[in-house]
């Protein structure tokens, strides 16, 4: 069966800006909601929480190509990164950039948006690619691995909220309209799209 790769393309394109909201939205809850069962005072086990430093541990391969988009996109943006920052919370690796200046705040911003459609992206030709090209099933097993793992990571990070109130701290007044401007712009983008795709 011969693909037409550039449809599949846009269609997933088109597909992963659609359903973007959606993913982090219901991501974010169901890892709230497992931060939730961790002990928030002493704890006797090696983890304040067993069951999100599971899903840590299990989904490390498909978080690190997460962390490494955002690194990527980050430097695509013109973001100095200094490095990569990590702290714990109930079992949870958060990572983060560590920058030297925070950039402006319609940097973060884009760079988080872009960081979250190209993981999404990604995680649907994971998904759709092992069906087209037929691959064999430890590889497409695998593929499907790294495609939830990935979308189990779309989310919004301590870090990238830090990162945000930093950019916000630095330049408070403009920093606010910039913010304004791209919630506008995002919600004026979402009706527009929704509209055209129904």
């Amino acid at each position: 069966m011969q693909v037409d790769v550039p449809t599949l393309v846009l269609v997933n394109l088109i597909f992963s800006l659609r359903i973007a909201p959606l993913i982090v939205v219901g991501v974010t809850i169901i890892r709230t909601l497992i931060l939730f069962t961790g002990q928030k005072r002493e704890f006797e086990d090696w983890t304040r929480n067993p069951l999100m430093t599971f899903m840590t541990i299990l989904f490390a391969i498909p978080s690190a190509v997460y962390f490494g988009i955002q690194y990527i996109v980050s430097r695509l943006f013109g973001t100095k990164v200094e490095g990569i920052g990590g702290s714990t919370t109930y079992g949870e690796v958060t990572l983060f950039l560590k920058v030297d200046k925070p950039p402006r705040v319609i940097v973060v911003l884009l760079s988080l948006f872009t960081t979250i459609i190209v993981s999404i992206f990604l995680a649907l030709m994971l998904f759709v690619i092992p069906g087209v090209v037929y691959l064999d099933l430890p590889i497409a097993l695998f593929c499907w691995y790294v495609a939830v793992g990935v979308l189990f990571n779309t989310s919004i990070r301590s870090g990238d909220l830090r990162l945000l109130l930093s950019a916000l701290k630095k330049r408070p007044r403009s920093g606010i309209i910039e913010l304004l401007t791209v919630m506008t712009a995002l919600i004026v983008f979402y009706s527009g799209l929704m509209v055209v795709v129904a």
